[in-house]
């Protein structure tokens, strides 16, 4: 169910991220203070503005740092008084040096932020905790792609979180298995998030939210996240629902023998031949994640037998996950964000390319580059989205599946369909930080999807008679396809072609480990 191409995973991090600072600066700019709010570990005030109430920088557990760093979350730290939350906190240490051009970080990061409606008609609202995506080695829970106001004025309450990225979140040394016999090891970043839900549950009251009623939601390696969480035992009873948005890959679970061994590695490169925890903790922070470069260190989800007990495509398979109803499925030109991996698949495949163009037609072109990118998408993420799909319902999960296809004004006539993260802008309705030329149709598609979303998360149910979305069953997949036109329903309308994908995924889609 996917690791190597989560990593690689969202590269609209670096676009997005030097807008933060504005974004906060708006916050603030003709806000006022509302009466402060009660935590667990003190009160907060925030700032409301245009109808909704934000909290920017919650801690929801102790600093990593120090003798913390590559250990479990801890409780956070408690206050006296009232805490302004009014800024963001540091973005999780990833391939930016500390002092580069871009939004604050460091290893002090693991912040959540809520939007909340100011003038709510319910005393319990319902929840959506959103995981960014970025490959596990990117990104945060503040960028201005996900700030949460639009969403709240539906009548949620919106929590985006930070957890720890690259090798400070998923790095499964020896030394440190030796100094925790115990366990768990590597999967800190997935810890974090799991943290942060519990976080939710204890203090989301205050906020107005109900903790009884929490959609667990992520695009990339944030739905990557919550499939892992789905199978987590860790993570049992801490959401109610989930939306995995482009997050189900090809590429398999790395096992913990293989993060060890990567692990190991990294240490004698930091000329640490038998180190132990304390000397692996001694490692500047910079060193750790590839001296600067977001490529060069990437990490993420293993199998360590606790957190993450079994390959997440065979947990699916099994039926072994949360149950809970689930909104998953993808977008139909993926590879647009990958293209390498789309390149020279007519050649890698030479011999099955006859059958690959009977059933493939390059999004109406029949051109070989245009094919080669539908069949990277169907190989990638569409084939083994609707595959866990299939699982999912088998399982017995009430499960919805979804194919974006609308094409905002600017992307028609230059590209075959919606690329990988298109349908986040219209998930939080901030198509203006990529649309120039928006139309009727960029706001329909906005509601369409808001609604959508809002409803799922009241009830579970992402459709009602009006707009219809029937469930996925083991014998029908009916897909909801966003088209240009509007939502349709759809009935097994690629299935061939996307066996005929996964049966050449295992040796055209080499698995990236990613380091």
């Amino acid at each position: 169910m996917s690791r190597g191409y989560a990593r690689i995973g969202v590269l609209l991090v670096a676009a997005a991220a030097l807008a933060v600072c504005a974004a906060t600066a708006d916050a603030a700019r003709g806000a006022r203070a509302p009466r402060p709010v009660a935590t667990a570990s003190g009160k907060l005030r925030g700032l409301e503005r245009d109808g909704v109430v934000v909290y920017l920088g919650v801690p929801y557990a102790a600093a990593p740092v120090g003798g913390l760093r590559w250990r479990p979350p801890q409780e956070p730290p408690r206050w006296q008084g009232v805490r302004l939350a009014d800024h963001f906190g540091d973005e999780c240490l990833q391939g930016r040096r500390p002092g580069a051009a871009g939004p604050p970080m460091s290893e002090d990061c693991l912040y959540l932020n809520v939007w909340t409606p100011a003038r709510r008609h319910s005393a319990r609202l319902p929840v959506m905790v959103w995981v960014h995506g970025g490959g596990f080695f990117a990104g945060s829970g503040s960028q201005p792609l996900y700030d949460g106001a639009s969403l709240a004025r539906r009548g949620v309450v919106v929590v985006t979180i930070n957890y720890r990225l690259g090798r400070l979140g998923f790095f499964a040394h020896p030394a440190l298995a030796k100094e925790s016999p115990a366990g768990p090891i590597g999967n800190y970043g997935l810890l974090d998030q799991i943290a942060a839900l519990k976080w939710v549950r204890r203090n989301i009251r205050a906020f107005g939210g109900d903790p009884a009623s929490v959609t667990l939601f992520g695009q990339s390696a944030g739905g990557t996240s919550v499939s892992d969480l789905m199978v987590s035992p860790y993570a049992r009873g801490t959401f109610d629902k989930a939306i995995i948005e482009s997050g189900v890959f090809a590429t398999p679970s790395e096992t913990l023998g293989e993060a060890e061994a990567a692990a190991e590695a990294a240490a004698k490169s930091w000329g640490l031949t038998d180190p132990d925890a304390a000397a692996l903790r001694a490692v500047p922070a910079d060193e750790v994640l590839g001296r600067g470069s977001a490529f060069a260190a990437r990490a993420g989800p293993m199998i360590d037998g606790e957190v993450l007990p079994q390959d997440v495509a065979a947990a699916f398979e099994a039926g072994a996950i949360a149950h809970v109803p689930l909104v998953i499925g993808s977008n139909s030109y993926e590879a647009g964000f990958f293209r390498r991996m789309a390149n020279g698949l007519s050649q890698r495949l030479a011999s099955q390319w006859p059958q690959v163009q009977a059933l493939f037609d390059g999004y109406g072109t029949h051109q070989t580059a245009a094919i080669e990118g539908e069949l990277a998408t169907d190989m990638m993420i569409t084939a083994p989205t609707w595959r866990a799909a299939r699982a999912a319902a088998r399982a017995g999960l009430p499960t919805y599946l979804y194919y974006f296809t609308y094409l905002r004004p600017s992307e028609q006539g230059r590209l075959p369909g919606p690329s990988h993260i298109d349908e986040v802008y219209a998930v939080f309705d901030h198509m203006s930080l990529v649309e120039p030329h928006p139309d009727a149709g960029t706001r329909r598609i906005v509601d369409e999807m808001e609604s959508r979303w809002v409803r799922f998360a009241r009830t579970g149910r992402p459709g009602n008679e009006r707009s219809p979305w029937p469930q996925v069953t083991p014998e029908s997949l009916q897909v909801l396809e966003f088209a240009q036109s509007g939502p349709v329903v759809r009935s097994d309308f690629a299935g061939r072609r996307l066996e005929l994908a996964a049966e050449l995924a295992s040796t055209a889609l080499a698995p990236r480990r990613g380091r």
